[in-house]
């Protein structure tokens, strides 16, 4: 992969950045296969947006040029015994991929909930995703031995 000189910042989302934000998600839906669909998405990231308590959503731009996002839930762990933060998804355009980013972006995350007083991050990572799993792994998250398992009620 070609290298890019990249000048890595984040950013705190708001609703004034509905459409780019919609943008990305429909790109990384579609990378990870998942559904998509343009008008129940913009109200789920409006209504994520409008509730800081939920979480937040970070841009990640190279310069003035938005290259990605990671998006945080917020939840209360008891095991964890406090306030915890799931991953729920990062996403960083193809050509940024494969050079540091993704560590990266995992430590301003980290450092970022931390600031919040969050103690434990979760993520999710598909079973046969071994890039993503050994980027994770690098930088401190392990398996637990959990299987996550859902069930859609809405």
């Amino acid at each position: 992969m070609l290298s890019v000189d990249v000048n890595v910042a984040y950013r705190v989302a708001t609703s004034k950045d509905i459409d780019v934000l919609l943008q990305l998600v429909e790109e990384f839906h579609k990378f990870e296969k998942l559904r998509f669909d343009p008008v129940l998405d913009r109200v789920s990231l409006q209504q994520f947006l409008n509730s800081p308590t939920l979480g937040r959503i970070w841009l990640i731009y190279d310069r003035k040029q938005v290259i990605g996002y990671a998006a945080v839930t917020f939840s209360y762990s008891i095991e964890f015994r406090g306030i915890g933060a799931c991953l729920d998804e990062l996403y960083l355009r193809k050509a940024y991929r494969g050079q540091g980013l993704g560590s990266k972006t995992l430590k301003f995350v980290e450092e970022a909930c931390q600031s919040l007083g969050i103690s434990a991050i979760a993520l999710v990572v598909h079973h046969d995703n071994d890039r993503a799993k050994q980027v994770y792994q690098k930088v401190g998250y392990d398996d637990r031995g959990y299987q996550l398992m859902t069930k859609t009620i809405g």
